[in-house]
């Protein structure tokens, strides 16, 4: 088998609720950032994330990384103004059986993030780890293309913060076939 055939390639959606936001905000008080004490909230990741891996018929190797930022201006009550931009990063490793069209196994993140000012750090994102596993459906959409929906249950350590709950995830993936990557005659 060719191992460019084994490399998946998928563009997954996770955190429904359009209340999720993909980048901290600091607010618009100069005075309070400089002021420091600030924190960011913890990174959970985007609501769609690129993912990259390796599969065979039972199993699934994937890394799914997310990248958010933002920028705003914060104003002093006396007219200063500066520019605040953070920027969080996520990385989710991922272990699937897979068993027929049944998804089974384990997520792993870490996420972390920062916001600076001028060139200095005004906060940063407690790091962040996670732990979920995983069951799904995978439901073929031609010879190279599947869709696969999961349940996960990821449970979140930030600092001194511990979170858990139900989530959903759906991914569309690409898997190169050995018969398009095959040169003629091979």
């Amino acid at each position: 088998m060719d191992p460019v055939s084994l490399l998946v390639l998928g563009l997954e959606l996770q955190r429904f609720p359009a209340s999720d936001s993909s980048a901290a905000s600091l607010g618009d008080s100069l005075e309070v950032i400089e002021a420091g004490g600030l924190s960011l909230a913890p990174y959970q990741g985007p609501a769609l994330q690129p993912v990259i891996g390796w599969r065979s018929r039972k199993l699934m190797l994937s890394l799914a990384p997310g990248l958010a930022g933002g920028s705003s201006v914060a104003t002093s009550s006396d007219g200063r103004q500066a520019r605040v931009s953070t920027l969080q990063w996520r990385e989710q490793a991922r272990a699937w059986y897979l068993a027929g069209p049944v998804v089974l196994g384990l997520d792993v993140a870490v996420s972390g993030g920062s916001a600076t000012t001028g060139g200095t750090t005004v906060a940063t994102a407690p790091l962040g780890l996670e732990l979920g596993p995983t069951a799904g459906v995978r439901v073929p959409l031609g010879h190279q293309l599947e869709l696969a929906g999961r349940a996960r249950w990821p449970v979140w350590l930030a600092g001194d913060q511990l979170s858990q709950g139900l989530s959903g995830a759906l991914m569309l993936s690409w898997q190169p076939s050995s018969k398009i990557v095959a040169q003629p005659g091979s």
